[in-house]
């Protein structure tokens, strides 16, 4: 097995099917039924094979060991569970000290793959059919999760304290972020403290995850893969990724996204669209860069609150 014991040492050998592909030719003796042709799947943070249409094998590198664990208990806790299909974990090991499972393959074609082509109605659809899955997530129960519950408040305490660190000058904007998101946040860090019950956040909800396929001539979610990076927590945090990729700052798409999802007219509004920016601040994998990437328009906003305004358009209009 490779050594890689920094986050440079995986990425120089991480598209290098010379060093993989031994590696996966042994868990394919180790597993008799894994008999089809072996590819490369798409990129992530760890390395992906398609075996046939039937299998995928799944190899964890020791630098996020936690995201074996996570994807083991969350495909496991999940199956049947969010009414689209999930991979269903038929076996895992060890090799050389890398974790890997053996999962289903399920049915369908990654959003991102043709989202830039879906007409706005099948956006719209798409959108609603996220919020629903979301809606199905929050009403699972979270016993047996115990390893993926996480004291909330120091998680959030420590992302605030990073926060302006982490969101560097961005030189689209007109603004300096670290001078503002100081003082947004000591107005705004009782929004996302208050009591909550606690649900599980799949946290990566994005168009790479989300796997759609054509019914009755309309695209729509079929599947999600992906629980890398779940965990128990609040149910806004859950909206980031979803928010940026699929509503992308646009009204009438993040509307029906939060209605399928649960939320009710009447919490859309100017505190609930400040509690969303200042999870999107915090977020582990979101940056003003890709923000702005996501929200056409968004490099436009003189400051914070009106960035707010824009990635997060859920306020009645003035």
């Amino acid at each position: 097995m490779p050594l890689v014991p920094t986050l440079d040492s995986y990425r120089a050998i991480y598209h290098c099917d010379d060093v993989w592909r031994p590696i996966m030719e042994e868990i394919c003796h180790r597993c008799s039924f894994l008999n089809a042709p072996c590819v490369r799947g798409p990129d992530g943070t760890h390395i992906v094979y398609l075996v046939g249409q039937t299998y995928v094998v799944k190899l964890f590198t020791p630098l996020f060991a936690h995201d074996f664990l996570a994807e083991q208990i969350v495909a496991k806790h999940l199956v049947g569970k969010i009414g689209v299909e999930t991979p269903e974990i038929i076996a895992e090991g060890e090799i050389g000290g890398w974790r890997y499972l053996v999962m289903t393959r399920i049915s369908g074609i990654p959003l991102q793959s043709i989202w830039d082509d879906l007409p706005p109605i099948n956006r719209h659809q798409i959108a609603t059919d996220v919020g629903q899955m979301i809606a199905r997530l929050r009403a699972v129960p979270v016993s047996g999760l115990e390893s993926l519950m996480i004291d909330w408040g120091a998680f959030t305490s420590d992302q605030i304290a990073e926060a302006s660190a982490h969101h560097q000058s961005v030189p689209e904007l007109a603004w300096e972020p670290k001078q503002e998101i100081g003082p947004f946040f000591a107005s705004s860090a009782n929004l996302i403290n208050e009591t909550f019950r606690p649900v599980l956040i799949l946290a990566d909800i994005t168009q790479e995850h989300v796997f759609i396929d054509q019914r009755d001539g309309m695209w729509r979610m079929v599947g999600y893969v992906d629980f890398g990076d779940a965990m128990v927590g609040h149910p806004d945090y859950e909206l980031v990724a979803p928010g940026l990729e699929i509503a992308g700052g646009n009204p009438e798409l993040l509307r029906a996204l939060l209605l399928a999802a649960g939320y009710h007219e009447t919490a859309f509004d100017e505190t609930f669209c400040r509690r969303l920016m200042a999870y999107t601040l915090i977020h582990r994998f979101v940056d003003l860069t890709s923000v702005l990437s996501a929200v056409p328009g968004a490099q436009k906003a003189a400051n914070l609150d009106e960035l707010a305004g824009l990635v997060w358009p859920v306020c009645p209009p003035k």
